[in-house]
């Protein structure tokens, strides 16, 4: 049986605001070595499978720095906590992110988005229902296109490269295997 590696020290060694790194001192329960490992800290991720009342998927093509280039994503980001909900918050950046609200939200599930690494966790919302409600408002440091899809292409735009966000491809299976796809 796996037992979790106690931790004997923590030191932060770097923190960008967005995100810290610590140096975390462990021990394997297994053979008692000691080891550093290093670990990202960030808030939880909110992701949103927003469907319209037709039953096309609202996406959007987003520039990310960390690839240098524009995805086709679903939308979402950071959890602001503080007393938001996560369900409000995955609300807002839909609402942000392409001017779609309304319908009905539900919770499809969680995911680790890198456990090796990350210490957060993604939460992924199935939104049915939407539709355009505002003008995106989109944050000063993302550049972002609104598009409609028939989820009929998903498989399509995945094995061309074009959708080649993991996590938006883990929450469009969490939506298929739920049968809302």
């Amino acid at each position: 049986m796996i037992r979790p590696w106690p931790r004997i020290a923590s030191q932060t060694v770097f923190d960008g605001g967005l995100f810290s790194v610590t140096r975390d001192r462990t021990r394997s329960p297994r053979t008692g070595a000691e080891r550093d490992v290093y670990v990202v800290h960030m808030v939880d991720w909110l992701m949103t499978v927003p469907l319209t009342a037709d039953g096309d998927l609202v996406m959007v093509r987003q520039y990310r720095h960390g690839s240098r280039e524009a995805g086709l994503e679903i939308p979402g980001g950071l959890h602001d906590g503080a007393g938001e909900p996560p369900q409000e918050g995955a609300a807002r950046e839909l609402a942000e992110e392409t001017g779609y609200g309304g319908g009905v939200l539900s919770l499809l599930g969680e995911l680790r988005p890198q456990p090796a690494l990350l210490s957060n966790r993604l939460r992924v919302y199935l939104a049915q229902g939407v539709r355009r409600t505002a003008a995106p408002q989109p944050d000063a440091g993302e550049d972002i296109d609104v598009v409609l899809l028939d989820p009929r292409e998903i498989p399509a735009r995945i094995a061309s490269g074009e959708m080649n966000n993991a996590m938006t491809v883990a929450a469009l299976a969490l939506a298929r295997f739920g049968g809302h796809l």
